[in-house]
């Protein structure tokens, strides 16, 4: 064979090999970012069917509190990551949103963040050392809002 053409082949099998090797790492970096986000699903699971204060419905939505869903499930806007994989939440919280996600840097260590996104400001990001406090914020933030 040409060595002109082996080397456009090699070149060939390197780029599919190497499209398929970024799969894999995002697929598993997507599933360790659920791996620790885990407990706060559970978390989130299992206060979801508690009933939240009139009051914060009424600053969330004002015109039509009274036909939203009254706990805590209807807080939640969305499920951040993919469907099987979620690894965060973003919540609707008086005066704008909340969510709470774990990303990881470059050498894989996790942040666990928390974005307070109000309406008419610059979203105020806060990142907690590990999974605990996190989790402890979350805690904080529902027993503010349900009706206990």
């Amino acid at each position: 064979m040409n060595p002109t053409l082996q080397k456009l082949r090699e070149i060939a099998q390197e780029s599919v090999m190497s499209v398929q090797d970024l799969e894999l790492k995002d697929q598993r970096l997507l599933a360790t970012r659920a791996q620790l986000a885990a407990p706060l699903l559970r978390a989130f699971a299992d206060v979801e069917q508690e009933f939240v204060r009139v009051a914060v419905l009424r600053q969330i939505w004002p015109t039509d509190f009274d036909r939203r869903d009254d706990r805590v499930s209807g807080l939640l806007v969305e499920k951040l990551g993919p469907l099987t994989t979620p690894y965060g939440l973003k919540m609707a919280l008086p005066h704008g949103f909340l969510s709470f996600e774990v990303t990881l840097k470059k050498e894989e260590c996790p942040v666990f963040q928390c974005i307070r996104d109000t309406n008419g400001q610059r979203p105020l990001t806060m990142d907690f050392p590990d999974g605990q406090h996190w989790l402890d914020y979350f805690y904080k933030v529902i027993a503010e809002v349900v009706e206990l």
